[in-house]
């Protein structure tokens, strides 16, 4: 009888000891899968933020380029600049240093 009492005591702490082991690795598998899918949402998000700022900053881009497109002698002759022949004061260069060293890309 006695034997009968510690191998039912055995059983049902066993059992506790399974229930409560695959509750906390439920618990853990229910973060982890909340996790993966905010991760994933965030992702998205983040994915179309990218695409809104590239799709300004290609607007900018335009604008800018149209911008600087617009600039003439007429236009800066109206804002009163002067055109300067022989400025060797606003771009230095080696003499080494040509155009596609300095421009190139």
């Amino acid at each position: 009888m006695k034997t009968h009492y510690t191998q039912t005591a055995l059983y049902e702490k066993t059992v506790h000891t399974l229930l409560s082991t695959l509750s906390i690795l439920i618990l853990a598998y229910c973060i982890i899968l909340l996790s993966l899918v905010f991760s994933v949402i965030e992702r998205k998000q983040n994915t179309l933020a990218t695409r809104e700022a590239t799709s300004v900053l290609s607007t900018l881009e335009v604008s800018y380029a149209n911008k600087v497109a617009s600039i003439t002698d007429s236009v800066l002759a109206s804002e009163n600049y002067t055109r300067i022949d022989n400025a060797t004061f606003a771009v230095r260069k080696d003499q080494i240093a040509s155009y596609t060293v300095l421009y190139a890309h």
